[in-house]
């Protein structure tokens, strides 16, 4: 597994594809940003403060692409008697490309009172703090408008 450097710069970013971005609050002080190129997906953070920014990045394995979005739309967003998971499961996991990936529900998806996902790779350190294992939360809102789309134009691809 190669180590991926933050994507904050030019020459960081020159080998991954801009897949969109969002921005979290009307100020403009919180982004994301999705990259991918031939074997991850990069969600990248970044908090503007007023003395320093704080950035954060999750890295995915592409081959992990259709099982997210198969355990969003046929597991967690269906009902059991739908083929749903069982109502006592919370979260999922899988090895891809010899990385182990978490998907769990959330109450509070980085928002307080918002349902979603946290996803989380096991087998990458934080980029803030290395005992710490990648994660990233998303409301159930942004999964639809795009995460899912983003998933899907890559399971596309």
């Amino acid at each position: 597994m190669k180590k991926i450097p933050l994507l904050n710069n030019a020459s960081a970013i020159a080998s991954f594809n801009m897949l969109g971005s969002e921005l979290l609050d009307e100020a403009g002080t919180k982004e994301v940003r999705y990259y991918s190129n031939t074997d991850l997906i990069v969600i990248y953070e970044i908090t503007r403060g007023k003395i320093r920014n704080t950035e954060y990045q999750t890295e995915l394995p592409l081959a992990a692409t259709a099982w997210l979005k198969d355990l969003i739309l046929n597991g967690f967003w269906k009902l059991p008697s739908e083929g749903g998971l069982p109502k006592d499961q919370h979260q999922c996991i899988a090895t891809f490309d010899s990385e182990e990936i978490i998907i769990g529900r959330s109450m509070n998806a980085g928002t307080f009172g918002k349902a979603g996902f946290k996803i989380i790779n096991k087998s990458r350190p934080s980029h803030i703090l290395t005992s710490w294992p990648q994660e990233f939360q998303i409301t159930d809102e942004r999964v639809e408008k795009v995460l899912l789309p983003m998933l899907e134009q890559l399971s596309s691809d």
